[in-house]
């Protein structure tokens, strides 16, 4: 899912809550959403097993693989997708309202783990029209 995306539907899902919120703030959420995501599953698009120079090791996996630290967003390039699987696009999307609520709205909480489990239980595989 593009970045881009992702940001408009995180504003449009916080509309109610939040009249307007800074692209650093969200970059900073994606970020977080991330890291929680990454320590529940191992989303393929950031697993490795040769690294290369400019990737950080965020922690070791089975089978001597290893995932790295995702590149941050980068809401100002229209063709840029988020760095993780598009099934886990919407752990993100959930994981940010969650953080945006200050943590009152778990119903963002408990979709975002409801879609990692679903990413972990399909063993990473794409599921058709998943979380539409």
């Amino acid at each position: 899912m593009k970045s881009v995306l992702v940001r408009d539907i995180i504003l449009k899902k916080m509309s109610k809550e939040r009249t307007s919120v800074d692209d650093k703030f969200i970059k900073a959420y994606v970020m977080e959403a991330f890291y929680y995501i990454c320590g529940k599953c191992e989303p393929s698009v950031l697993t490795k097993t040769i690294r290369e120079d400019d990737q950080v090791v965020l922690r070791n996996t089975r089978n001597n693989a290893f995932l790295i630290v995702p590149d941050e967003p980068n809401f100002e390039d229209e063709q840029e997708h988020l760095m993780i699987d598009e099934s886990l696009c919407y752990a993100v999307i959930n994981y940010v309202c969650f953080l945006m609520s200050k943590g009152e709205n778990v119903m963002y909480l408990k979709l975002c783990n409801e879609i990692i489990n679903d990413y972990i239980s399909n063993d990473g595989k794409e599921l058709e029209n998943a979380h539409l």
